[in-house]
């Protein structure tokens, strides 16, 4: 591990996520695995990942990682279900805090085969009606005996918020005591981890060090705030407010529950000054204890700056997804012919649209010229020999791929979208803003941009001395800052 090059406050580090599995969640996994890493190497911290997840491969899930290079054998991860199915104590414990009911009502259905984990483990089984819907399943111990039940919920985007009952069952399947739903579920689990800090400390002879977690997700934070001797860091990965994306649009249930829960956490830590400013102004000044830390653009090994760029071509690396409006930039490729006939734009990514997409391709007689790559992991590469990048999204965080593109150079032309590009790209300096939603505007600034072979050697020039200045470094500074202004010096005793 490199030397680190800031201090934090001394703690343990938690780093509390919905799920972290390969492949899935785009860039809020990689987001997530990263500040692990960044902790590591600029800090010097280990901390502990804890995943939420109702999954028993977490050990899959890590070597999926390091495969991909984000994570290293430092890295832990732990998941919820594995713990509790190590120690059913945890949720046996708590149960004890609400009783059974004197009659509970008996469960009916018809299950299914039970699953079974790497060890080939009955895990779970998944019990279901007459009509085949599933109506609850039984979570099985590292010996395949009873745990807990977990009635279904389908239909809600904020399931984690349902009130439903959670029975915790002893090995011979009685039910023993009743949890409050997911967050009786959850606050079980993170109770137990604290308690574990505190005794590594005690037989350790040392002090007691705080506990800080940074939650990722809002389903964790709303359910764990108010745990004693707990540090809470809420970190956002994504635009608060639902269509049409203005500072003043309404929130989706799933934003407007966490709002409410804002004021709970010790810090919350924005990625961009827009988004903190737009919900400080809706909200109220004080509504939270905000700190800006982007996302850091990280360094990007053997970048020759001589390498030549080919002055027609132009990349995207999107989902094919609604929100990504990829369908934007073929719309403006016609225009951008008629100024560059050999102009190409290749779409790296995958998705629901992929067949939509190719439609419009084909319809737009853009064969020739616009091509759709599907999803290659080494996607960023591309990156060093373009032309631009072009991000016609419809709302951010903080787009991960601006970054990957000014660390290798590369311009980009983006819509203006909240949150991210704004204060990512310098326009007409590293790359170029279009107004959002403007595809007209947008074929023109790409015609502006391509086939300039001078503009596009200055901008990737500029572009990397933006990234070089906005590096992990810059970014674990800020950290260190906020987690000194939050972190208590002593735990409490207890």
């Amino acid at each position: 591990m490199p030397e680190s090059t800031v201090a934090f406050p001394a703690a343990h580090y938690l780093i509390a996520t919905s799920r972290l599995r390969p492949g899935l969640d785009g860039g809020y996994t990689v987001a997530t695995l990263n500040r692990a890493r960044l902790f590591a190497e600029q800090a010097g911290v280990r901390a502990t990942l804890l995943a939420f997840d109702l999954a028993p491969e977490s050990g899959g899930f890590l070597d999926g990682f390091r495969t991909i290079g984000l994570a290293d054998e430092g890295t832990r991860l732990q998941t919820i279900l594995e713990a509790v199915r190590e120690h059913p104590e945890i949720l046996r414990e708590a149960a004890e805090l609400s009783p059974a009911l004197a009659d509970p009502q008996p469960q009916t259905g018809t299950p299914d085969p039970a699953d079974l984990d790497p060890t080939g483990t009955p895990w779970r089984i998944l019990v279901r009606d007459a009509d085949g819907a599933i109506t609850h399943t039984d979570f099985l111990d590292a010996e395949g005996r009873p745990l807990f039940r977990l009635p279904y919920i389908s239909g809600r985007a904020d399931w984690w918020r349902a009130e439903v009952e959670v029975p915790v069952l002893g090995e011979d399947g009685r039910e023993l005591g009743r949890l409050d739903g997911f967050r009786g579920l959850y606050r079980a689990w993170m109770l137990h981890v604290v308690r574990e800090e505190a005794r590594a400390d005690e037989a350790a002879g040392r002090a007691r060090l705080p506990v800080v977690a940074i939650v990722e997700a809002r389903q964790v934070g709303e359910l764990v705030t108010g745990i004693p001797n707990l540090t809470i860091v809420h970190t956002v990965h994504s635009a608060h407010v639902g269509p049409p994306y203005t500072a003043d649009a309404p929130m989706d249930a799933s934003w407007a529950g966490w709002i409410d829960t804002i004021g709970e956490y010790d810090a919350v830590a924005w990625l961009t000054e827009r988004q903190r400013a737009d919900v400080h102004a809706r909200f109220g000044e004080g509504v939270a204890r905000s700190f800006v830390v982007p996302h850091p653009a990280e360094p990007v090994a053997d970048l020759d700056p001589a390498e030549p760029r080919d002055p027609m071509r132009a990349v995207m690396i999107a989902r094919l997804a609604p929100g990504k409006r990829v369908d934007h930039a073929i719309r403006a490729w016609p225009a951008v012919l008629e100024r560059h006939p050999d102009a190409r734009l290749d779409v790296y990514g995958d998705g629901a649209l992929r067949a939509e997409l190719t439609e419009l391709i084909t319809a737009l007689g853009l064969v020739d010229r616009v091509t759709l790559r599907g999803n290659d992991p080494a996607a960023p590469e591309q990156l060093r020999t373009a032309a631009a990048l072009v991000l016609t999204t419809l709302y951010e965080g903080q787009s991960l791929v601006l970054l990957e593109a000014a660390a290798r150079g590369c311009p980009a032309v983006s819509y203006d979208a909240p949150y991210g590009p704004g204060e990512t790209i310098q326009d007409g300096v590293t790359g170029r803003l279009v107004t959002s939603g403007d595809i007209a505007a947008l074929a023109e600034v790409l015609g502006d941009v391509l086939g300039d072979a001078e503009g596009i050697q200055r901008m990737s020039t500029a572009a990397r001395a933006w990234a070089d200045a906005n590096g992990p470094e810059q970014t674990a500074a800020r950290w260190a800052q906020l987690l000194e202004a939050v972190v208590p010096r002593e735990a409490a005793a207890g």
